[in-house]
């Protein structure tokens, strides 16, 4: 006793993640998932970049402020000829070194509705910024819900293996002594041993296929691939309450695709207007204060004012630019028509996923009484031909069937409630909403 209390205690600190395993359920599963997500962190940078680009289109509205300064060396000082004057006289007007500073600001008064047609445009950005982290983070939910039923069902076929494995162990023995007995001939022996040899592989390969699916789980959750990741069993049958026609119509309004196309053709619109502003005059007011000097602190000349100040209101207006704006404008109109054609086919796949969804559903629902029943049936049919063939009522051959007939009914009640609890998942992704057993949207 004390031996292996060592034993246990060595391996709990040379391997404690072995000797404690962690237990998950879905709902922790999910949070971790969400959390370290790259996706969902990608989009969450994306949603950042977004509200930084509505900042800048904010800017614009305001004035801008802005400085020069230079220097400029002439050849020669400039000079004036008085032609009229006897001697036609050079009259120096300015020296030969120049500094200039100046400050200067401009403010826009209007643009045509170009500068708030751009901020709408970048906070439309930030909706499909924040709609694009949306459809990340449900079809990560229903990845996780995914891959966390596989490593059920993955567990239960272990689990029905095992117990082939014991049936047949069972029965191996009954066969040897029936054997030993004179019962029975060798090739009836030889076939139960055949049958446990093929057991034993069938459990190996079902015990590789749940460390794959607990690996793959693993790799959702941004756990290291070799994680020894346990999970709560949730693996069963609760009827799910919902009308299809509700859950196509809860999609169409709910799918975070749908909406970014909307806002995406709300954004060609805002597109539209800026392409048109070119219609109409620019407006804006410019501000100057410069001074000049012939020294770098620029404190006068002796030939000019040393500081001047401009106010200045000042009006652009391109009016002709062969037909340019025109095309630009019918242009954005063709790609937003395209756009809302491109919205109404995805509402159709939407549709077709949300039905075929509901229809895996069902079947599902349908099968996983049907395997119920057959797992009872296969359970006595097992039972008394086992008991048949002690009495040697029966042969092995037909033990072994039995044997199979159960492990297929039990793989395939297995198969029915993963199924049947997958096809919620992709349902919950199909209509854009997580519900509850009564079909309310969550």
């Amino acid at each position: 006793m004390i031996k292996k209390f060592m034993i246990t205690l060595v391996l709990g600190v040379l391997f404690p993640i072995l000797v404690h395993a962690e237990m998950l359920d879905l709902k922790t599963s999910l949070d971790m998932a969400l959390k370290n997500n790259l996706l969902i962190q990608e989009k969450l940078a994306q949603i950042k970049a977004a509200k930084e680009g509505v900042k800048m289109a904010r800017s614009e509205f305001l004035p801008k402020l802005e400085t020069s300064y230079s220097y400029t060396r002439l050849k020669e000082s400039p000079y004036a000829i008085f032609r009229e004057m006897p001697g036609q006289p050079h009259i120096i007007m300015g020296p030969e070194n120049n500094y200039t500073w100046d400050i200067q600001f401009s403010q826009p008064i209007f643009t045509g509705f170009y500068l708030s047609s751009q901020y709408k445009l970048s906070k439309l950005g930030v909706d499909i910024a924040h709609l694009e982290r949306i459809e990340a983070e449900q079809e990560v939910i229903k990845q996780v819900k995914v891959a966390y039923f596989q490593v059920l069902l993955a567990g239960k076929y272990k689990e029905v293996a095992e117990i082939a494995v014991k049936n047949l162990e069972a029965h191996l023995k009954d066969a040897q002594a029936l054997y030993d007995a004179g019962i029975i001939p060798m090739n009836d022996l030889l076939k139960s041993k055949v049958a446990l040899a093929n057991a034993k592989q069938d459990l190996v390969r079902a015990k590789n296929n749940l460390q794959t699916a607990i690996s793959n789980f693993n790799i959702i959750l941004r756990l290291d691939v070799n994680h020894p990741t346990r999970i709560k069993d949730i693996l069963n049958y609760q009827p799910l309450k919902l009308n299809l026609n509700y859950a196509l119509k809860i999609a169409i309004k709910e799918r975070p695709e749908l909406k970014q196309i909307a806002k995406q053709l709300e954004q060609m619109e805002a597109q539209v207007k800026m392409a048109k502003s070119q219609y109409y005059p620019q407006l804006a007011m410019v501000g100057k204060y410069e001074r000049i000097g012939n020294h770098p602190n620029v404190d006068g000349n002796g030939y000019q004012n040393p500081d001047q100040f401009y106010l200045t209101l000042q009006a652009k207006w391109t009016f002709f630019e062969w037909g340019k704006t025109k095309a630009q404008v019918k242009k954005l109109r063709w790609q937003k028509d395209a756009l809302e054609k491109t919205l109404n086919r995805i509402k159709d796949q939407v549709r077709l996923q949300v039905k075929t969804a509901y229809l895996n559903l069902k079947e599902a629902e349908k099968n996983i009484e049907t395997a119920r029943i057959s797992v009872r049936q296969a359970k006595e049919n097992y039972r008394i031909t086992n008991l048949q063939y002690k009495n040697q009522v029966t042969t092995s051959t037909e033990v072994l069937d039995a044997q199979t007939l159960l492990t297929q009914a039990q793989n395939n009640y297995y198969g029915a409630l993963y199924r049947y609890n997958t096809a919620i998942a992709q349902l919950e992704r199909a209509i854009g909403k997580a519900v509850n057993v009564q079909g309310e949207t969550l």
